[in-house]
């Protein structure tokens, strides 16, 4: 019934994103043109509709189940509600692949593809430098350092790219995109990204139990016949690939792939089987509605990072300090 729920408001919220904005553009015109059964709607509306509003609620839903997904997946993956994808280099590589694909100006689709790779790059680069500290034993801790590590080290390379940006074109762009919106999506990017976010949370959602026993300690896992080394890997890669695809769309948006699950898991429980789909609704749904606002709270458009950040950080303080004080 939550599904159900959740599915229909998303359907809801989808439409009126469509219909709010500068440009009103009434649901009924909206849902018509989008389904082809009205004909007497505007050029100028339907260029708004399908250029303009449709690419940017898309990348807004994609991006927010992304995040919120894999999100999910870190936390179940290091047994902690406060794990993020960043946390083995994921955000930053991607990030800095973003920006260096500014930086090169060979158009959106490149820039996507080395954002892909860099993310994928830092999570193989946290992997082999935990592999050579952790001398191949299975413990979380070695890879968590050396994810911040890596984190560090293309956090430096972003601000490499921005040195050498041209400081009347590039540099303001990437400087933008650094703190999230979803301005300059396109029909394109949407599409892209939409390949590999769909597979992968698709996947993920359907190994629902494997992210339930790999929350386990690591001999209950075992003695479960759980190859642990090639779940932790598999999950770690669907991930980082999907959460790199959302910030080649969003920016580096940040506390929805930590507050949304963990706002989950206080509704539903732990139990990944219903945790990790709510957890993907509720995503694209507060990201929609973030957008919303950050598209009308202004008379010019507040960066979708910001947004996150001043509405995702006092929540979750509330939220830790609710948790602590039910402990004691």
């Amino acid at each position: 019934m939550l599904l159900i729920l959740l599915i229909a408001a998303g359907c809801g919220i989808f439409l009126l994103s469509l219909s709010i904005g500068r440009y009103r553009i009434p649901v009924g015109d909206a849902l018509g043109s989008i389904l082809g059964l009205k004909d007497d709607v505007s050029p100028r509306v339907k260029t708004i509709l399908f250029n303009v509003r449709l690419p940017r609620v898309w990348g807004a839903l994609l991006s927010g189940m992304a995040l919120s997904c894999s999100g999910a997946a870190y936390q179940s993956l290091f047994r902690n509600p406060l794990a993020s994808p960043d946390i083995l280099g994921a955000a930053t590589g991607a990030s800095f692949g973003t920006a260096l694909g500014i930086l090169l100006d060979k158009g959106e689709p490149v820039t996507q593809v080395i954002a892909f790779c860099m993310g994928l790059a830092a999570v193989s680069l946290t992997a082999i430098l935990s592999r050579a500290v952790g001398r191949n034993q299975s413990s979380i801790i070695p890879l968590v350092l050396s994810g911040l590590v890596v984190s560090g080290l293309f956090s430096a390379f972003i601000s490499l790219v921005k040195y050498f940006a041209d400081p009347e074109n590039q540099l303001p762009a990437i400087t933008y995109w650094l703190m999230g919106g979803l301005s300059t999506v396109t029909r394109e990017m949407v599409f892209t990204a939409a390949i590999i976010i769909v597979t992968g949370t698709v996947i993920l959602n359907q190994l629902r139990w494997l992210l339930n026993l790999i929350s386990f300690e690591e001999d209950e896992c075992r003695s479960m016949g759980v190859n642990l080394l090639a779940a932790r890997i598999f999950v770690i890669i669907t991930a980082t690939l999907i959460s790199s695809a959302a910030i080649s769309l969003s920016g580096p948006v940040g506390w929805v792939c930590l507050f949304i699950p963990h706002m989950t898991r206080m509704l539903v429980g732990c139990n990944y089987r219903i945790l990790l789909p709510v957890s993907t609704l509720l995503g694209g749904i507060y990201l929609m509605l973030i957008d919303d606002l950050a598209r009308n709270m202004a008379r010019v458009e507040i960066p979708l990072g910001i947004l996150t950040s001043l509405v995702g950080a006092p929540f979750f303080f509330l939220v830790l300090s609710r948790t602590e004080r039910n402990k004691s």
